[in-house]
């Protein structure tokens, strides 16, 4: 076994101001051997100079500038510096909460199996923190098979895509090549593959992970017909791997099923709140390959049988969410 037990990777690029908020709160947990490695993704403002000043002096820091590529490339070069057993990839906006590396060192001496450390996560607003409201809702705790996990949070609606939602054993990123690769949309294959090439996770009922909701961020801003195709190709390309990789599990078709829904329910929310029509070749996914399953309920049914219907209904709901938002 590593003694380094955790590396923790931030792909930094023009957060100057909430660098240090981020890595000062993963310090009071993070001691050396374990480790911090910043990527500063080809910042142009005072991100690096930051960065340097406060962190190159701990030992339990590594500091790595690349040209800028993106979020994933700035993960796959931290991921290749890591000596980590388990990799923990967190946005530099973000603040982790106090107990995360104590609990995963506990719940690894005594559950060595595991590869998935999960729990639950909060979304605050830029400079409110009182203002939360949920995002990953773990109900079940515990050790249990990942597929299992993963399954629940598709149903619930909260399961996101996002790298920062667990950590993962480095040994299963390498057994199976993982990576983040493109430079939209990054982390979809990364963290179903995840789920679903692992065999043993570990949920806390603890919420660790705070994601700030600012203006200006990619997740926030208006997005561009470019980005919905890019958004679906990565549903497809994971939607891929999912299949495969559940071939021979009893859970494939409730799974699959799972993730379907969910993702078409994602999709036709970004453009809703996006305030676009929903893309055509959206629509014609949702008829074809939601045709395979039977639906559960009225919701499912309306879904898969009249998306155009659920659609406007779904955008009564927006319109009224948005105007009380306003």
């Amino acid at each position: 076994m590593s003694k380094i037990l955790l590396s923790i990777i931030i792909p930094t690029y023009n957060v100057e101001n909430y660098i240090v908020e981020c890595v000062d709160a993963l310090l009071k947990q993070i001691d050396s051997p374990n480790e911090i490695i910043i990527v500063n993704d080809g910042s142009t403002d005072g991100t690096l100079a930051l960065v340097e000043r406060h962190y190159a002096h701990l030992p339990q820091v590594k500091i790595i500038t690349t040209t800028n590529g993106g979020a994933g490339q700035a993960r796959d070069t931290g991921m290749a510096a890591a000596q980590g057993e388990f990799l923990f990839f967190c946005d530099p906006d973000d603040i982790v909460a106090d107990g995360l590396v104590a609990e995963l060192q506990q719940v690894y001496q005594a559950h060595p199996e595991t590869e998935l450390f999960c729990f639950n996560s909060q979304m605050f607003e830029d400079h409110q923190r009182q203002v939360t409201r949920p995002k990953v809702r773990h109900e079940m705790f515990g050790k249990q098979p990942s597929s299992q996990v993963f399954s629940r949070l598709l149903r619930n609606g909260s399961y996101t895509s996002a790298a920062w939602n667990y950590a993962v054993k480095k040994s299963l990123v390498q057994q199976h090549g993982l990576r983040f690769r493109d430079r939209i949309h990054e982390d979809h294959q990364f963290t179903l593959s995840a789920f679903v090439l692992s065999n043993h996770a570990w949920v806390s009922q603890k919420v660790y992970y705070h994601q700030r909701v600012r203006n200006g961020s990619l997740t926030n801003s208006r997005k561009s017909q470019e980005y919905f195709q890019q958004r679906y190709n990565a549903f497809m390309q994971a939607y891929s791997t999912l299949k495969m990789a559940l071939k021979d599990s009893p859970l494939k078709k409730e799974i699959e099923k799972a993730y379907l829904m969910h993702s078409f329910r994602l999709m036709i929310y970004l453009s809703l709140y996006n305030g676009t029509a929903v893309p055509e070749y959206v629509i014609n996914a949702i008829r074809f390959l939601g045709g395979q399953f039977e639906p559960a309920n009225i919701k499912e049914w309306l879904l898969i049988q009249r998306p155009h219907m659920f659609i406007l209904l779904l955008n009564f709901k927006v319109g009224r969410e948005l105007k009380r938002a306003a």
